[in-house]
């Protein structure tokens, strides 16, 4: 299979990992496989290129040109958040007029419409199938996505605006899914269907969709190195992208009521954010590298984790193969990908003090019963410690997509 593959290469996200680890298995099944990055999401990161291709994935050549173009990422911007829910496709055009090669398939790898637009223009252009992948969902049948519940007037403003956005995007996949240019849909877990609905507007125009059963997987090779279920250190940690959306306003109102220190990795974005960080409770290490991170987390207890946007995590699932339990809200991403799972404890979304408490039980529980509770889960971590199973359902959601066009 020849395919050319639109992805954020650049996402500093659980995304990037997910694309560079699919497609590098999809290249050792024997399939061609080239990738594009809108102009939009380009940034001069010589180093990623090179890991994309060193891993046999073909970098289409205006990527590299347009790096050079780039000052810096224009993502999170007002221009960026004004241009990606337009039919203006820019200097991706470039791409839509010199492009002559032929491909099997085009299979975008994230939700939003920046790729959308490219992959749209592109199928119709080559008269190709298009699949799209969502990690998180591409628009939601809410006002917003609860951001003002986070962060006051500043998070009202954003989700007012993002209402506003999300007509559009449902109008534009309702577009290419009636003109049959998007031929099937699939997410990496069943989040961003339950979320969106979008799968009401995929059975109304017979497009294919599909929930992977492994969404995501792990390293295991490093992974492995680290991972402990017992002889466990009493306290807690949390590691992610230090971020409103992954509970950073929360984290001293759950620290102060731990029995125990909570440890705390990641990158903070917004340096007026690191007041959420100065409590007594609370020891942040910073970004670090990932086996200081790992092995960390795998002498941990627990790992609380008060995120409210998921589409699959990876830090939780890391956080289980490496031996250690979760406490994390319940939201769609959390309850549908773990919520059968002993050693993961969903609380209801905000409350903090729930989260302590169940957070403050986990740090208690006799050796015997957590050791119990993480034997019991094999079977999910031996499925889950492998990208080419991923790969595969990937290879099977695409082929499937083939036979209908």
């Amino acid at each position: 299979m020849k395919i050319f593959a639109i992805a954020n290469i650049f996402n500093t996200s659980g995304v990037y990992v997910h694309i560079i680890n699919v497609l590098r298995e999809l290249v050792k099944l024997g399939h061609e496989v080239t990738v594009y990055v809108p102009y939009q999401l380009v940034e001069n990161n010589t180093k990623v290129v090179e890991e994309v291709e060193n891993n046999g994935i073909k970098v289409h050549y205006l990527v590299k040109e347009f790096m050079r173009e780039h000052q810096r990422s224009e993502i999170r911007t007002l221009k960026y958040f004004i241009t990606s829910h337009t039919n203006n496709l820019g200097k991706d055009s470039r791409l839509i007029n010199e492009v002559n090669d032929n491909y099997d398939i085009i299979y975008d790898m994230h939700e939003d419409v920046i790729t959308l637009r490219v992959s749209y223009h592109l199928g119709k252009k080559l008269r190709v199938p298009v699949a799209k992948l969502m990690h998180d969902e591409p628009y939601r049948n809410s006002f917003g996505r609860g951001y003002r519940k986070i962060m006051g007037f500043r998070g009202l403003t954003y989700d007012t605006l993002m209402s506003i956005f999300y007509k559009l995007d449902k109008r534009t996949y309702e577009k290419v899914m009636k003109e049959g240019v998007l031929k099937g849909l699939a997410g990496v877990s069943r989040a961003p269907f339950y979320l969106s609905n979008v799968d009401k507007i995929a059975e109304k125009y017979n497009v294919i969709t599909e929930v992977f059963k492994v969404g995501n997987a792990f390293n295991k090779e490093l992974i492995f190195k680290y991972r402990k279920t017992k002889n466990k250190e009493n306290y807690a940690v949390f590691f992610a992208r230090l971020v409103p959306q992954k509970g950073l306003y929360e984290l001293p109102k759950i620290a102060e009521k731990l029995n125990s220190k909570l440890i705390v990795f990641g990158k903070i974005y917004n340096i007026s954010d690191s007041k959420y960080l100065n409590s007594e409770k609370i020891e942040y290490k910073g970004y670090r590298p990932i086996e200081e991170v790992y092995d960390t987390v795998a002498n941990a207890k627990v790992l609380i984790y008060p995120s409210h946007q998921d589409g699959y995590s990876l830090v939780v699932l890391d956080t289980l193969a490496l031996g250690t339990s979760v406490v994390a809200y319940d939201i769609p991403a959390m309850r549908f990908v773990f919520g059968n799972l002993k050693p993961v404890r969903l609380v209801k979304e905000f409350n903090t003090n729930e989260m302590a408490k169940t957070a403050n039980h986990v740090l208690n529980m006799p050796d015997e019963e957590y050791e119990n509770e993480h034997e019991n889960i094999k079977g999910f971590i031996d499925e889950h410690s492998d990208w080419r199973n991923v790969a595969l359902e990937t290879e099977r959601f695409l082929n499937k997509v083939l036979e209908v066009s």
